[in-house]
Order: structure tokens, then sequence, then C-alpha cells
């Protein structure tokens, strides 16, 4: 045990003293986290172009939007508005009805379709309004209130609690692949590990203090992307310690062994490196990290729910949102999910290894 732990205090020094290691293990996570966590959480603004007004009744339906925050509404004529939509200098324009003295108007909306998101935004968004301001001109009850009720235990959140936990599966995916993969096969082309069993030091000794070394170089990076998310971003999560720590700690080793698999089965760096990019590429986009699995077609959701880092960002999501206590079912499927996939791997690699 004290070789174990004085070649992993080893390791831990060397990444300590290498500040471009450093620097990307660190500055990575909160870039992302600074880009989307902003974008995500950018206010939402509508410009539209009111086209009317002249009559009394009109004026209220113009005075009416300008009154929610979403849009910015300014009155133009119709020639002038149509152009400013067709050359995208605005969301939409509102033609009201000339000469309408009472309700019911068809007022037309003319949007830009060059960006459908925006378009569906832009409709849904004056169908909303318009709803409401008929509701308060015609004084009629609506047959169906909805009341918004977050779900048992959960929080309101931004964008920025949403991302959080899945840079940390993120990173703990990435750091434990490229950490142990592309170590591993760097040290294995130059004849490193071969030299290491004409020493003192059992190979099983060696290879655990590199798997030691991930798992507390994981958690700190976790910790410092936790800090940094929480106290300069304001995010806005629970932290169960203990649960997390486990998860994360038993996502890593299933990691790890994954690492082992391609070190075992890669005899370069440089065919390690396209391995394990076609590997974790398609679960960084598909597994949830940056967003819902539930927004994929339903024939991709159901493969993309047995991938090792959709129970890893499930379960860190599920805790840190407030949505599952921590222990529960949801969290310990998602733990029982990631020990299989480290046992499957685990027994791969030993078949796989190989010292040259």
């Amino acid at each position: 045990m004290k070789q174990l732990f004085m070649v992993t205090g080893a390791l831990l020094r060397t990444f300590a003293r290498n500040r471009q290691a450093l620097f990307w293990t660190f500055f990575f996570p909160v870039l992302l986290m600074v880009v989307f966590g902003f974008l995500g959480n950018s206010n939402f603004n509508l410009s539209l172009l009111v086209v009317g007004g002249h009559t009394k009744a009109e004026q209220r339906v113009v005075a009416a939007f300008e009154k929610i925050p979403y849009f910015k509404v300014q009155q133009r004529s119709e020639s002038q508005a149509r152009h400013l939509v067709q050359i995208g200098q605005a969301d939409a324009a509102l033609i009201l009805p000339e000469h309408a003295a009472t309700p019911p108007w068809h007022a037309q909306l003319v949007y830009n379709s060059s960006n459908a998101q925006t378009a569906q935004q832009t409709i849904s968004a004056v169908e909303s309004a318009a709803a409401q301001i008929n509701l308060a001109m015609t004084g009629q009850p609506a047959a169906l209130q909805i009341v918004p009720k977050a779900a048992s235990g959960s929080h309101s959140s931004s964008f920025l609690d949403f991302l959080l936990p899945g840079i940390l599966a993120l990173m703990a995916m990435q750091n434990s692949l490229f950490g142990v993969a592309g170590s591993l096969t760097r040290w294995k082309e130059k004849g490193v590990l071969r030299r290491f069993l004409a020493t003192p030091l059992r190979p099983i000794q060696f290879l655990g203090a590199v798997v030691l070394y991930q798992l507390v170089s994981g958690l700190l990076t976790s910790a410092v992307i936790v800090a940094i998310g929480t106290i300069f971003l304001h995010a806005n999560i629970d932290l169960p310690l203990a649960a997390l720590v486990v998860l994360m700690v038993i996502g890593m080793a299933a990691f790890l062994s994954l690492g082992f698999v391609i070190a075992g089965v890669s005899r370069t760096e440089e065919a390690t490196l396209p391995i394990i990019n076609v590997i974790s590429f398609p679960m960084m986009f598909l597994s949830g990290v940056f967003f819902p699995v539930t927004s994929l077609p339903p024939f991709l959701r159901v493969i993309v729910h047995y991938l090792p880092l959709t129970y890893m960002v499930d379960g860190l999501r599920g805790m840190m949102s407030g949505q599952y206590a921590p222990w529960s079912g949801p969290v310990g499927g998602d733990i029982t999910a990631l020990v299989v996939w480290f046992i499957v791997l685990a027994i791969i690699s030993t078949r796989t290894w190989r010292w040259e």
C-alpha cells in the first residue's frame, strides 16, 4: 500500500507541475459553462412591428403588447413593416385590420421564416399574448386555467443549473479516457511500462496508482468546477456530497475501465486518440450533457438511454436539481447501471491489456 500511495503522490505532483495540463483541465469546462450558460440564460426578446392603432380599441391592443416584457414593439406602416421583416431586421409584423371598430378581428402576423426556431417562438408568443389580451378585453374567463407547479423536490433553475451536472459528467469521461488510454498507450509505445516489470514495484501496484490518481484528480477537478459554477456564476444547485461522490467515483471507474480497454487494443498513441474521439463524441452530444435526451427521436432515445454517460448525467442532474433524493430509486438505478458497465469493461480490459 505504501508503494501504491507513493506512486499516486508522484503522479499528482507531476500533474500539479504541468501548467498546460492544469490550464486545459480547468479552462475547458469553465469555458463551456460560461458560453453555454450565458447563451441559455439570455433574455428572450422579440422585435414586433405593429401596423394600425387608429381606433381606440386598436390602441388598447398596441398598449397591451407594449406592456409584455419580451416584446419590443414599434409601430410602422404596412410597407415598412413587411420590408423590415423580409430583410430580417424584425421578427414579425402584426397587421391589424383597417376600419374594424368591434371584435372579432382577424389580424395578420407576418414573420421571417429563415430561422424556423425563432419563427415558431414568435408565432407561439404572439398567439399566447393575443389570448391574454382577448381575455382582458372581453372579460370572459378561460374555460381551462393552468396552474404551473414544479415536480416534487425540484426547484426552478436556469440553463446553467441544467448544464453544470452535464459538464461534471463530461469532464469525468474525458479526463478518464484521455488520462488512462492516452497516457498508458504513450508509455507502452516508449517502453516505459516494460521497464516497470523489472522494478520491485508490482504491475498491479502501478496500475492501481494510475487509477487512484485519476480518481483523486477527477474529484478535485469536479470540486473546483462546482465552486466556480456556484460562487462566480451563481448556479443554484443541491449538493448531497456523499451520494454525488459515490456516483462520480463509480462513473469514473467505468470510464477508466473503458480507457484500459482502448489502451489494450491500441498500439500507438496516434491510433488511440481517434478511438477515444469516436467513442466520446457521440456520447457527448447524445447523452443529455447540453440538451435533454427527451428531445431526441424515439428510436435514438432508446439506444442513448443505455450509454454510461447518460446514466451519469441523469444521476448527477437529478440530485443536483433536487428532483431525485440521494439514494432514491432513480439514483440507485443509475449507480447500478454504472456498476454493470464497470464490471463488463473491467473483464474485457483483463483480456485486452498488453504491457508491450
